[in-house]
């Protein structure tokens, strides 16, 4: 799978084999002289070159050069003139970027910046990948396609955001900067809807309505911003014809579109923007007047309405989508994770199989699809809108199957419903559902169009997971006397306009109000019960008349319920006083939904965020509000949840029984000891529909910081003959065999595999007997890794780091300044030189996470730098490789915390365990519990290798022992080492070819 890390990770020619396996096709390395590939420019040769790759007859050369975005395509010309259609990879030497070309047609580039390569350089990549046959010419064809398209998608959104940049620069600095993007992003936004309505024909019957008017503008030497788009937005398009001015008329037929776009914005009102001529002109120019827009299905070489999930994306500041988990998500996916939760959903009230749901589905049956005639859709982080865009596509689709009427905006304003925490998501979602039903129009007048529905009511701005009513309420409320109305209102508001409209918005605030008046007045009265109970209880006489009182564990429950019924009072008070709801609630804002019991499926890719990168509070809050968060929170990061774990328990809660669940999760949900009672609720209280590992497909390349494991699971208990299924298609034949309770990791593979795994079982696993320890961590590499001359020798010790080890082998690659005896306690004092480093650095080593206190210079998790016998591996490695730290040299040598080891008090033992672990068949048994990782790398942690068998007597086998010496002298001896273990294991010939299968899965690595 091609990713941003395997872009970033590429800094000479020699790693582009590496890119090469991750697009599919056969890595190679074939060095070539350059002067043998003449580029008719011999002022400017290759510096290198070389064959990195191919797919049959299809060639992969890499060059070398200082001018790459010419070097490339000219030799892509040059070797397609003498018949070798061929790719190339050119790698600039002034700065790190790849400029990729094919020898087809007019050569078209794509030019990577690898200190920053973008979603759409991985998808490109991609896409080349997917060309897999028809020999030389087909593949070249199809990967020239990939790169003419990319390259006016990437031309757009570079000049989207430079243009954002601009309008952004031109407002008042006085303006908060968030203030300034968003209303930024708002003006554009609206541009770039009325250019999509103008491809519709709608904007006077000409395509060339925007352009005319400004250029009118400016000879008449009007404002663009306040004599042109704030008429056009406000005067115009949010107005009846019958209502508008002389001025407004003047404009000549334009729809009225009503539905929220082109109405002030409440930071319109606050800061009255002026965007002056010079900046709006320069959107025009450069931006919107360069490329073609159609509002039907993309287009080469057009902007289509799909491209605006990426433009979001790239509009969003690189740390801000790190810290939230927002990513654009593939169509392809979208599609096929909305199909399975359909079928999932049809088939659990049809009584059939996914696989026959979709088929009727897709045939028109009209049982089928009047099941999903009426069923609620909840995306509860909605980002772009790219969920809902599928459901709504899907469901019109099957509609029209059926001969059923298909209107997209009764979809929308009855189906559809979404939350965003980012207010600047949802608006960018509403734009999505608008242009998606106006594409659905019949050509016409633009007087014949009928006004857009308000998407007010269904996508809301909102922290999904943010729930305090939740935790002062013993129970949700379900059954609120004001659901009728709600559903009312909210119907009323979808189509209302002009008066009708802000009356029908308001009634619907209003019964939201009530309605979180309900909640809050419920909740305080049982907080008052609850309240008198503890007080009456220490109250009770005992068996000698004296009062019982109250106890410690009584105090703070009273002193808790006396807070929390203080904060209810105070929130129903300001409610009251404001009218004001205190937060997004699903029980209030879709209470209509709530109390029919909940969404019939909730579908989305919600932000998968690690837990160091939430602040503290937040942390906390999960902790309190999500029995699944809380469950999987032990010491260390390492241990913290993932935020799509609180997430998916949300969706779980809001889910009617009997519906289903469809999300992206990140892939080491399946493994990680943080998801147990994750795994376990799902197994033991829903029906797992789909576990899908999509780390390595192809239609599942978005740039992310984890890998996507596709979950459908239905909300009703399995029957005893269910299996799962491992493929998102509802009609895949790899199911999962056998699924294991309490919150064991998931083996996501099929049949044989799976059995030959479970056979293993029946032995105690490694961390029963031994404990696996990380490497030595300083914290301050700056000041203890490669020291320098003024650091006594007798301090210094070889560093062994992850890459350093091979299979019964360790070359270490680093120093370190080893400053703890042979006990792993810190010396009292340091020699001169060592003394005066450590001084100068005092402050930065205090300030270190882990200080205790101790001296300055301690090193953390020091035993496992002792000499005593070690086995020690890579934390990150495409297979487990082990290698034995024995004998007086080795015992110089301080692992770190790039690698994990083992400790043993005994060298005959270490050496039995060092060729153990390096065997195909405990490799495989590690292999498939590691948490994945990019480039066909795992992660081969202490939970992963401490899992693996391990008999009670196999480290006492004197033959495993002299393995691993003569493993370590240079020996080939794994077909040996195999028979070895596989006799110790019980295996039979069916299940050593199997876990055979899984071993080498990834790129070799290089040190």
């Amino acid at each position: 799978m091609v990713s941003g890390r395997v872009l970033q990770g590429i800094s000479a020619l020699h790693d582009l084999p590496q890119l090469v396996a991750a697009l599919g096709h056969e890595p190679l390395w074939e060095p070539v002289d350059p002067h043998t590939l003449d580029l008719g420019r011999r002022s400017d040769p290759p510096l290198e070159a070389a064959i990195v790759g191919r797919l049959g007859g299809f060639r992969w050369y890499a060059v070398k050069s200082r001018r790459p975005t010419h070097a490339a395509p000219r030799l892509a010309r040059q070797l397609a003139a003498r018949g070798r259609i061929c790719g190339i990879f050119g790698l600039g030497t002034e700065r790190r970027q790849l400029v990729v070309s094919v020898g087809f047609g007019g050569t078209p580039v794509l030019e990577v910046d690898l200190e920053h390569p973008g979603h759409l350089a991985a998808s490109c990549l991609a896409r080349i990948g997917q060309a897999q046959t028809g020999g030389s010419l087909g593949i070249a064809s199809r990967a020239a396609e990939a790169l003419t398209g990319a390259g006016v998608g990437h031309r757009f959104f570079t000049a989207f955001r430079a243009t954002l940049d601009r309008i952004m620069g031109a407002l008042p600095p006085a303006i908060p900067a968030r203030h300034r993007h968003e209303l930024a992003l708002l003006q554009l936004t609206r541009v770039l809807f009325l250019y999509f309505v103008q491809a519709k024909g709608w904007l006077d019957g000409s395509d060339q309505f925007l352009r005319r008017h400004v250029d009118d503008c400016l000879f008449h030497r009007r404002r663009i911003h306040r004599h042109l788009l704030l008429p056009l937005f406000f005067g115009t398009l949010n107005q009846p014809a019958a209502r508008r001015s002389s001025a407004a008329r003047s404009f000549g037929a334009i729809p009225f579109l009503n539905g929220g776009l082109f109405e002030p914005h409440r930071l319109e009102r606050a800061h009255r923007p002026d965007i002056p001529d010079e900046a709006w002109r320069d959107a025009f120019d450069t931006l919107f007047e360069r490329y073609h827009f159609v509002v039907g299905a993309d287009t080469p070489g057009c902007i289509a309405p799909d491209m605006l999930g990426r433009v979001f994306e790239g509009v969003m500041d690189p740390e801000a989508r790190r810290q939230t988990g927002t990513y654009y998500t593939p169509d392809a996916l979208v599609r096929s994770l909305v199909d399975a939760a359909l079928a999932g959903f049809v088939a659990g009230r049809l009584g059939c199989s996914g696989a026959e749901a979709l088929r009727r589905l897709a045939s028109g049956d009209s049982s089928a699809v009047r099941v999903i005639e009426r069923a609620t859709v909840l995306d509860p982080a909605v980002g772009s809108g790219a969920f809902l865009l599928g459901a709504l596509e899907r469901l019109l689709r099957f509609r029209r199957a059926a001969a059923l009427p298909c209107h997209p905006r009764e979809v929308v304003a009855r189906q559809l419903y979404g939350v965003d925490l980012n207010p600047a998501a949802v608006r960018l979602a509403e734009l999505r559902l608008w242009l998606a039903i106006i594409a659905a129009e019949p050509d016409g007048s633009p007087e014949a169009v009928d006004p857009l529905p308000n998407l007010d009511a269904f996508v809301r701005q909102g922290d999904s997971l943010s729930d305090p009513l939740r935790l002062a309420l013993r129970h949700p409320l379900r059954a609120s006397r004001n659901a009728p109305a709600l559903a009312e209102a909210r119907r009323s508001a979808a189509g209302a306009t002009g008066a009708a409209k802000r009356e029908a918005l308001a009634r619907l605030r209003r019964i939201e109000t009530a309605t979180a008046t309900e909640r809050l007045d419920a909740a305080i009265i049982e907080r008052e019960v609850e309240l008198r109970r503890l007080i009456s209880c220490g109250k009770e006489l005992t068996l000698f008349g004296v009062r019982r009182g109250l106890d410690r564990e009584a105090r703070r429950a009273v002193t808790i319920a006396r807070e929390s019924l203080r904060s209810l009072r105070g929130m129903r008070r300001a409610l009251r006083e404001s009218g004001a709801v205190p937060s997004f609630d699903f029980d209030i804002q879709f209470g209509d939904v709530m109390a029919a019991g909940g969404f019939d499926l909730i579908i989305g890719n919600p932000p998968w965020v690690r837990a160091e990168s939430l602040p503290a509070p937040v942390r906390r809050q999960l902790r309190e509000r999500f029995r699944w968060w809380r469950a999987g929170s032990g010491r260390g990061y390492a241990h913290q949840p993932d935020l799509s774990v609180a997430f998916l328990e949300r969706a779980w809660e809001l889910t009617r029984s009997g519906g289903i669940v469809a999300m992206l999760v990140p892939a080491k949900l399946a493994t990680a000891a943080y998801a147990s009672t994750l795994r376990a609720a799902l197994a033991e209280r829903g029906t797992i529909l789909s576990l899908s590992d999509l780390t390595n497909s192809n239609g599942a390349e978005f740039d992310a910081t984890a890998y996507p494991l596709a979950l459908v699971a239905r909300t009703e208990r399995a029957a005893a003959s269910h299996r799962p299924s491992l493929g998102l298609d509802p009609g895949s034949r790899a199911v999962l065999e056998r699924l294991p309770s309490g919150g064991a990791p998931w083996i996501l593979h099929s049949g044989g595999l799976q059995r030959a795994l479970a056979s293993l079982e029946r032995f105690p696993r490694l961390a029963d007997t031994l404990r696996v320890h990380l490497g030595v961590k300083s914290g301050a590499n700056h000041l203890f890794l490669e020291p320098g001359p003024e650091i006594e020798a007798g301090l210094v010790r070889p560093a062994l780091h992850g890459k350093d080890i091979r299979a019964f082998r360790a070359a270490p690659s680093g120093r370190i300044v080893w400053t703890h005896d042979a006990e792993g306690r810190p010396l009292r004092a340091l020699p001169p030189g060592a003394a005066r480093h450590f001084a100068l650095h005092e402050a930065a080593l205090r300030a270190r996470v882990d200080d205790d206190g101790n001296a300055p210079w301690t090193l953390f998790r020091p035993a496992a730098g002792c000499a005593r016998p070690r086995v020690a591996w890579p934390d990150l490695a495409p297979r487990l490789e082990a290698a034995c730290l024995v004998g007086a040299e080795s015992g110089r040598i301080i692992p770190l915390n790039s690698c994990y080891l083992v400790i043993l008090a005994a060298s005959r033992p270490a050496l039995a365990l060092t060729a153990w672990l390096n065997s195909t068949w405990i490799r495989a048994a590690a292999r498939v519990v590691t948490d994945p990782a990019s480039g066909g790398y795992a992660r081969f942690n202490a939970r992963a290798v401490g899992g693996i068998p391990l008999p009670p007597r196999a480290l006492e086998d004197a033959r495993l022992a002299a393995i691993a010496r003569r493993g370590a002298a240079g020996e080939a001896l794994q077909h040996q080492l195999d028979t070895i273990v596989g006799a110790w294991l019980g295996l039979e010939e069916r299940d050593r070819r199997l876990l055979a299968g899984v071993v080498g899965v990834g790129a070799e690595r290089r040190r």
